[in-house]
Parts: C-alpha cells; structure tokens; sequence
C-alpha cells in the first residue's frame, strides 16, 4: 500500500511539473509575441508624429492585456491541477479583454489593431486548443489514476485475505505442531518410564547377582568341606570312593556319585552293626532270664537248706560245742579266703572304672561332634546374617545409583533447558531484527545496500540457528548414545545372569546332594535320632524365619513399587510443571507477538493518516481505509480479547500449578511415610533378628540339655551293666559259698563220723562247731540282707527297663515324624522345580516381550528423529516463507512501472494467488505424513509395556537354570542384536536422505529471492 502511494506521488509530481512547464512555454510565447508587436507598432508610429500622443494608452492596454492572458493561463494551469474548471471562462475573459482592447483603441488605426487582434485571438486560440489538450491527457490519468486505485483496493482486499488465510495456515501449523509436541511428551514419558523399568531390573540383577555370588562362594565352601570330609573318610577307611579321579580334584557331577558310594558302605557297615547288635541284646535278655530264674532257685534251695541246718544244728548243738576251736580255725581261713575275694572285687572295680573312662572318651567324642555340628549350624546363621546385611547394603547402593542417575538426568535436562532458551532469545532476536527490517523497507525501499549488509545479517543468524540445531543434534545423538549404552549395560546383566542362574542350578544340585550326604551321615551315629529331632526343629524355625523375612522382602519390594509409583508421579508433575512453563514462555511469545501486531496497528495507523492527508480529496478512497481502520480495530479488540483469554488461563494454570504444589507437598508427606512405615518394618526385622538369636540361645540350652540327657541315659545304661554285673558277681560268690558249704558239710560229716572214734577229742570238736555255727549264722545273716539288697535292685532295674522301652518308643515315633517331613520336603521341592519351569517359561516370555519393545523403541527413535527432521523443515519453511512474504512485496513496487508499459496490471495478481494456493496446499499436504508414522509404533509401545509391567508384576526375582539357559539365552540376545542394527542403521539412513533434501529445498528457495531481488536492483 505505501509504494503505491507512493508511486502516485511520484505521479502527481511528475504532471504538475508538466504543467508548469506548459505554463511557463504559453508565458514565454505571449511575451514574444508582444515584443514583437511592440517593435512593429514602433516602426509604423515612427512615421507619424501625430500619433505619438496616444501610443502610451496603447501600451497600457497591451500590457494590460499581457497581465490578462498570463492570469487566465496560470488559472488553466491552478484548474488543471485541481478539479477541471468549464472551459467558457476563458472564452468570457480573452473575450471582455478584446473588448476593452477594442474600445480603448476606437481613435487609433482600426485595421492594424484588427490585424494585430485576430493574430492574438488565433494565438489564443491555439493556446485553448492547447489548453484543452492538456485538460484531456489531465482526464485520462485521472481516469487512470482512478482505475489503478481500484486495482489497488481490490489486491488489497486480496492481499488481505490472503494473509487471512496466511493467518488461518499459520494458526493450524501451531496447533499442529504443538499436538505434535504433545505426542512426543507422551512417547517421551512412556520411554523413561520403560528406562525406569529397565533401570529397576538392571538393578535387581544386580543384587541377584551378589547375593549369587556369595552363595556361590559359600557353596563352594561347602564343596571343598565335603571333599575334606571324603578324604578323611577315605584315610580311616582306606577305600577310594572315585575310582577314576582324585577327591582332592573331583567335579561337582561326581560328588552325588561319590557320597552315594559312602552312603552306601555305612548303609552296609550299620546293617552289618544291627545284625551283630540284635543276636547279643537277645543272648542278653536270655541271658538275664536265666540269671532271674537261678537266684529264684538258688533262693529256694537256700531257704530250704537253711531250714534243714536249722533242724540239723538245734539237734547237733551239743554234738558240736568239742569242735568250736576248730571251727575259729576254719573261720580265720574263711575270713582269708574273704580278703582274697574283696582284692578280686577291687580288681573288677579298676576295670569297671577303665571301661567307664573308655564310655566317656566315647562320650566325648560325642559331644565333640555335637559341638562340631552346632559350629556348622551356628556358621550357616552367620552367613544367612551376611545375606542379609549384603542385601541392606545393595539396597542401599541401588538407592544411591538412582540419586546419581536422577542428578545425571536433572542436568541433562538443566542443560536442554539452557539450549532451549538459547533458541528462545535467538529466535526473539530474529523476530526483532526481522521488525527491524520491515520498518528499514518501509522507510528506504532505494537502500539496496542496507538491504543486504541485512540479507547477510539474517544469513549469520540463520547459520548461528543452524549451529545451535547442530548442538541440539549433538546432545540428541549423546542421548541416543547413553540409550545404546544402557542396552549394552542390559545385554551384559543377562549374560551375567544367565551365568548366575547356571551357577545356581549347580548350586541347588550341590544342595541336594550336601542334604543327602547330611542325612546319611547324621544317620550314622548311635544318638543322631535326637540330634534330627533337633535339627527338625530347628529347620522348621528357619524355615518360619526365612518365611518371615521372604514376606518382609515383599513388603519392602511392595514399598519399593509404591516408592517408584509415587516417583513416577512426581516426575509427571515435574513434567507437567515444564509443561506449564512452556506455556508461560508462549504466553510470553504471544504477548511480543501482540505487541508486535500493535506496532504494526500503529504504523499503519501513521500510514492511514498519511493516505488521508495527502488523499484528502479522495472520499471513495478515504471510505475503504476507514473501513479497513475499522477491521484493524476490530482486530486489535481480538486481539485484546485473546490477550484476556490468555491471562485468565495463565491463572487458571497457576492455580494448576499450586494445587499441583500441594498435591506434592501431600506426596512428600506420604512419602515421609513411607519412610516410617519402612523404618517400622526394619525395626521388626531387627526384632524377627533378636527372637532368631533367642531361639537360637533356646536351641543352645535345648542342645545343651539334649547332651545331659544322653550323658544320663548313658549313665543310667552303665549302672544298669554295672548292676547286673554286680548281680551276677554276687551270684557266682554265692554259689562259691555253696559249694564251699557243702564242702564244709562234708568235712563235719568225716570229722564227726572220727569224732565217734575219738571220745576224747568230742568236746573239743563240740566247741568248734558250735562256733562254726554262729559263723554261719552271721554269714546267712548277712547272705539275707544281701538278697534283700538284690531284691530291691532287681526292682529297679525293671523300673528302667520299662522307662527306657518307653524313651526307645518315643524315640521310634520321632523317626517317623522325621520321615513324614522328609516326604513332605521331597514334595515341596517338587512343587519348588515345578515352580522354577513356570518362572522358565515366563521368563522366556519376558525375553521375546523386551525383543519387541527394543524393536518398538528403534522404531520410536526413527518417529522421532523424523518428526525432529520435519519440525525443522517446518521451521526453515517459516523462515523461507516470510522472507517470501517479505520480499514479493518490494519485487512487486519496484516492477510496477514496466508493468504499466509492457503488461496489463491484472497479471501479477494472478501471479500471486497462484502462488499463494501453491503454498497453501504444500502446508496442508505436508501435515499428514508423521501421523501415519506415529499411530502403530505407540500403539505397539504401550501395549508392550502393559504386557512388561503385567508380567514384572507375577514375576519375582527368579533365577535360571543352566540348560535353558544354555539353549535359549542366544538366541534372543542375537535376535536384539540384529533388529537394534537394522533400526539404527534404517533410522541413519533416513536422516542422511532428509537433511540433503532440506538442503536442496534451502538452496533452491534462497536463490529464488536473491534473483528477484537482483532483478528489481536492475529495473531501477
């Protein structure tokens, strides 16, 4: 608009200048003509001196009428340049002067003054002819001009309707765009939650591993305990157990072969014990019978005997008192003979107490090997310990790992940040510098070498922008480099895994051959039934504890995923936080655009009053400007209006952001909570671990007293042996007694059939047998209280047989309860393998599941550089497109003057619509193509990460075997390998195709206004 104004200025001035130049030639030719008139009229009153009176008048009427002629040209002139005047004024005025002229010179020679006025009227004449050509040349560009104006107004009209719809394409491609934004926050998120995920299973194979590995360590203890135990088996036995290799050297898989062999030869030597065992508790208990019925008898027999003394010594006590000297005689040997007995019961006592000290040294060797098995158990609960500080400790670095990995992350994002408002102050300078340059075109459209020293500055900026694009694909190609790495990081935790769970399976091999080889040994020891009943026991309150601790382990790890999920909320309220300020910024951008508009408002607005100043005159013209002052109006009320849209949705998002804020400060309160509840829970488990030390002292003092009671039964078996030894000691003195009585019997016998031969010597033999006698009382005195004695020891010794058949009973019925709850374990390892198949299998799902998302997230990289690539095409289109805008305008005012001469003026309007409907549909194709992109890839991602969190979920911390493992684990990390290959190499492919057709584009467009721009510097 203002070029074209101020082509018609130019317009104006150039026919005013005519005009003038008209002006001036009539002037000058009526002023020759009057000198040459006035030298005429000298010559002929040169002749005549009576005329010389009344040449002063004439020349007074001539100049008169000079002065008449210039001022009618000069209103020609004043009519010319304003509204045309009627053409009859002149005519009157040229005529009165003729008049006058006549009139004035009546007196003077009529013929010469005719001559003289018919030349003048002929010469005005010509100069009306002339006069009236310049009036019509003066109508037709005013007609022209008029036309043009309409020209004007109607690509006005146009032009604004195509910026309107400029406008309307703009608007779409922001919303476009920033639904595209949108999107890619959504991909953005799910991809770090999926990182996250991946990043908490990285971390559990981690502890998985370690606490693996100390497994593995103590497991391998354990080996080399078994092969000491082999190899003293081995040197007490002289036997090799594994004919093929060494002990020292065996492998794991010949062990089970090895202990089976062991097994089996105490199996043998304990059957071969039974056997030799039964026959001599059976020779025993008859043994003991026979003994029993004997001293019955014995008894018997005695008592009779006794009564017959009696009789026989009541009858002979007179007969016997001559041999009462002998018998003292008799019964110092016998008292000799008694002394002798005592020194062989001294002996028997010396051996008894030899065997005694044997039974403890046995005993001894007993308690050692209790001691020894305690050391093992009291070892495992150390270890079991260990595990459990490992796990805290893990726990605790994994908790420092994410710290490290979210500071690493919040830089990442500080540094994004700093890039981002980089480009924002960038980009504001562009739109400054660009402000700059439209007011410099408005103001100096002749300044060619302003306008490039200004090209160039905006091809500097443009370069700087495209340096900082250069930085943000750097920092892109960075994080897709740490991505690479991460997987590489998850490819190196499963093969470690992978050689874990190969480990393990070994590990629970050895297991389960360490337990047999437990059993059975425990099996070999005389007092292993008690010792199992304990170690039952004690299994069971380990078992309840490791249940214990498992369910607090789930716990935790239930804490743990709230602890993620509330993490994963915060981290989208951060994320919502950014996306608020972002808002804020293009409030902010929208708010310098308004202004910028308002600018643009008030230069037209100066425009307008220039138009209105200088086409004053113009009221058709004048009415269309106000109307578009009007619209412009209209639109600054829009805009005002948008203005107040904007801050009331600013404080509808700052209201957002505070209950944002309070939903935080909630989630840090819960968050605290959680803390708590965790501490309570370690403090549970710190108790669990205090009640396991207290059970662990009860199991002490219950071993403690499982060693006295088998220390008292053992006792109480020695007394038992000691007594019936007694017993039997007793019996045999006995019936040594017996005999010697019979013996004695005899003698009396003889000596009293000499006693009838010799009367002299009767008395004497009386008296010893009369002491004989009371000897022998006192000895069957003694001899009664003796078998009293045996009486009541016999009793008790019933007592105890009966109380140990009870404790043999009791102890049967622990064998079976052992043995049911071996069965029972039997099935719960199988229920544990069974298990172990399914987690197999799951886990096989999980593989062929994250082969999927790494294929889907090598997709989801190629959308995202692609929209990248677009989004910057879009951008550089922007650019290209303003500067288009830009430069059509300045083409179009600097070829409007060839075009008046050589072309009609509708042919660039047709020009430019065409190429208005070009661009339009270009920016309306352009749009459609990442749609189609994005729609299945996301769709994929998010339903594989549904399928992950699903199957993470019903999965715990599983471990493999060695032979799945070995057959399945390479293909699936191949198949990862290849399809993470073919993705980057799709995706560089793509972006080495995009950015060259970009290039082109660029150049292609660059040198369109560089030309046209050469072409306008060439038509001036």
């Amino acid at each position: 608009m203002s070029k074209n104004i101020q082509e018609l200025r130019e317009e104006l001035e150039r026919q005013t200048k005519e005009t003038l130049k008209l002006q001036e030639e009539a002037t000058k030719f009526t002023m020759e003509s009057i000198t040459h008139s006035r030298t005429h009229e000298d010559t002929s009153s040169s002749g005549s001196i009576s005329t010389g009176g009344a040449i002063s008048p004439f020349i007074i009427n001539q100049n008169m009428l000079a002065s008449s002629i210039h001022s009618a040209v000069m209103e020609t002139s004043a009519s010319c340049t304003g509204s045309s005047p009627p053409k009859t004024v002149l005519f009157s005025k040229y005529e009165v002067d003729i008049d006058t002229q006549r009139k004035s010179a009546g007196y003077l020679g009529k013929e010469h003054i005719e001559s003289i006025l018919e030349e003048y009227s002929q010469q005005v004449r010509d100069l009306q002819k002339r006069l009236k050509e310049t009036t019509e040349l003066h109508e037709q560009q005013r007609f022209h001009l008029k036309q043009t104006i309409i020209d004007l107004q109607t690509k006005l009209k146009e032009v604004q309707m195509e910026r309107e719809t400029l406008m309307d394409i703009r608007r779409r491609e922001s919303q476009s765009q920033e639904d595209i934004k949108i999107q890619l926050q959504s991909t953005i998120q799910e991809l770090e939650t999926a990182n996250h995920l991946q990043e908490e299973m990285l971390r559990e194979a981690n502890s998985q591993t370690e606490h693996l590995k100390t497994m593995v360590h103590v497991h391998e203890e354990v080996l080399q305990e078994l092969r000491d135990i082999l190899v003293d088996y081995e040197d007490s036995t002289s036997k090799k157990v594994y004919e093929h290799e060494n002990i020292t050297n065996l492998h794991i898989r010949n062990l089970g072969t090895a202990f089976s062999k062991v097994l089996r030869d105490l199996d043998s030597e304990v059957s071969y014990l039974k056997g030799r065992i039964f026959p001599m508790e059976e020779q025993l208990e008859s043994l003991k019978k026979e003994s029993l019925t004997k001293t019955e008898l014995l008894l018997q027999q005695h008592q009779n005997r006794i009564e017959e003394l009696i009789n026989e010594h009541e009858q002979e006590m007179a007969a016997l008192t001559d041999k009462a000297n002998h018998a003292r005689s008799h019964a110092s040997s016998i008292q000799t003979h008694m002394e002798i007995i005592q020194e062989q019961t001294r002996n028997q006592n010396s051996m008894y107490t030899r065997q005694v000290s044997q039974l403890e040294s046995t005993v001894s060797q007993l308690r050692s090997e209790l001691r020894e098995a305690k050391r093992m158990y009291e070892d495992k609960i150390e270890d079991l310990q260990k595990q459990l500080h490992l796990a805290h400790s893990e726990m605790a670095e994994a908790q420092t790992e994410r710290d490290q990995y979210s500071q690493e992350s919040g830089n990442l994002d500080d540094q994004l940040q700093h890039l981002l408002a980089d480009l924002h102050k960038r980009e504001m300078e562009l739109s400054l510098e660009k402000e700059q340059n439209k007011r410099l075109w408005d103001r100096d459209t002749g300044n060619s070498i302003t306008i490039d020293h200004l090209r160039r500055e905006l091809d500097n900026k443009n370069m700087e922008l495209q340096r900082m694009e250069s930085i943000l694909k750097i920092m892109k190609t960075e994080c897709q480099g740490q991505m690479e790495r991460q997987m590489a990081a998850i490819k190196e935790k499963n093969e470690s895994i992978e050689r874990v769970s190969s480990l393990t399976a070994q590990l629970e091999s050895t297991k389960e051959t360490f337990r047999k080889v437990v059993e059975d040994l425990t099996a070999k020891t005389m007092n292993l039934e008690t010792a199992e009943r304990t170690v039952s026991e004690l299994r069971i309150c380990l078992q309840e504890k490791a249940r214990s601790t498992e369910i607090t382990n789930e716990e935790i790890k239930k804490l743990r995923s709230r602890v993620d999920g509330k993490l994963q909320e915060l981290q989208h309220l951060r994320n919502e936080g950014d996306h608020l300020r972002n808002v804020q910024t293009e409030c902010e951008t929208l708010k310098l655009q308004i202004m910028e508009k308002e600018r643009i408002i008030e230069i037209f607005q100066k425009q307008i009053d220039n138009m209105t100043q200088i086409v004053g005159q113009h009221g058709r013209t004048a009415g269309a400007m106000e109307v578009e002052k009007s619209q412009l109006v209209k639109e600054v009320n829009d805009r005002k209006l948008e203005v107040q849209e904007l801050k009331i949705s600013k404080e509808k998002k700052e209201a957002r952001i505070r209950e944002l804020e309070a939903r935080l400060s909630e989630l840090e309160l819960e968050k605290v909570k959680l803390v708590n509840t965790c501490t309570e829970r370690l403090r549970a488990v710190k108790d669990i671990k205090l009640e396991k030390d207290q059970l662990m002292n009860e199991l002490k003092a219950s071993r403690t007293e499982l060693a006295s009671l088998t220390e008292e039964y053992e006792n109480l078996k020695r007394s038992y042996q000691d007594k019936s030894e007694e017993v039997e000691t007793t019996t045999n003195k006995l019936k040594m007694q017996l005999k010697s009585a019979h013996a004695e019997l005899e003698q009396t016998r003889a000596t009293l059939k000499t006693m009838e031969g010799s009367d002299g010597h009767a008395m004497k033999v009386a008296m010893g047998m009369q002491k004989q006698i009371t000897a022998k009382r006192g000895q069957i005195d003694a001899l009664q209280s003796k078998i009293k004695f045996l009486e009541e020891a016999m009793t008790n010794a019933t007592k105890e047989k009966h109380y140990l058949k009870e404790e043999n009973n009791k102890l049967s019925q622990e064998l079976s309860c052992t043995a049911t709850e071996n069965s029972k374990m039997a099935e719960e390892l199988e229920i544990l393998r069974s298990q172990d198949r399914r987690r197999k299998e799951k886990i096989a799902n999980m593989e062929a599941a994250l082969d999927k998302a790494s294929m889907q997230f090598a997709e989801c990289q190629c959308i995202i550089q692609c929209q990248e690539q677009e989004a910057m095409r879009f951008k550089l289109q922007h650019a290209l497109d303003v500067k288009e805008l830009q430069g059509p305008g300045y083409a179009s005012s600097s070829t409007l003057g060839k075009q008046r001469h050589i072309l009609p003026v509708t042919h660039p309007h047709s020009s430019n619509v065409s190429s208005s409907q070009a661009f339009s549909s270009f920016i309306t194709l352009m749009p459609h193509k990442p749609g189609i992109l994005k729609e299945d890839p996301l769709r994929d991602l998010k339903r594989l990460l549904e399928e992950l969190r699903c199957t993470i979920d019903e999965i715990p911390s599983v471990v493999l075997s060695k032979n799945d493992l070995d057959d399945g684990s390479e293909l699936p990390l191949g198949t990862m390998r290849n399809t993470i290959d073919g993705a980057s190499r799709a995706c560089a492919s793509t972006c080495s195709l995009r950015p060259n057709a970009h290039s082109r584009e660029i150049a292609v467009r660059d040198s369109g206004p560089e030309d046209s721009l050469e072409q306008n510097t060439f038509s001036r």
